[in-house]
């Protein structure tokens, strides 16, 4: 027994566009619809994996994700170099001004 969708594909887009894009939460969004989360989130999932097969990344995508990653590691490196120099120095001013 097959079971006609109650919605059209154009309508699902357009509601999975809005829960994407806007401000609202999905939950909101259902809501709003009256349409049920879970069917709102199954909708999500589908439009996200057939928007990936559409667009695979390009080169320069994929260049930048990894330059990112990069620059993500070493920001943490350095934070914690930094933390550790605020700490020398804290060290050093309570050698140097005894109480």
């Amino acid at each position: 027994m097959s079971r006609r969708s109650k919605y059209s594909p154009e309508f699902k887009e357009q509601v999975v566009k809005r829960a994407i894009s806007s401000t609202f939460t999905i939950e909101e969004v259902s809501e709003s619809l009256g349409i049920s989360y879970f069917v709102l989130r199954q909708w999500k999932a589908k439009f996200l994996k057939k928007s990936e097969n559409v667009n695979p990344p390009t080169d320069k995508q994929i260049k930048e994700s990894e330059e990112l990653k990069k620059l993500r590691k070493e920001n943490i490196r350095l934070k914690e170099e930094n933390a550790i120099l605020k700490k020398f120095t804290a060290m050093l001013s309570r050698e140097q001004n005894p109480d």
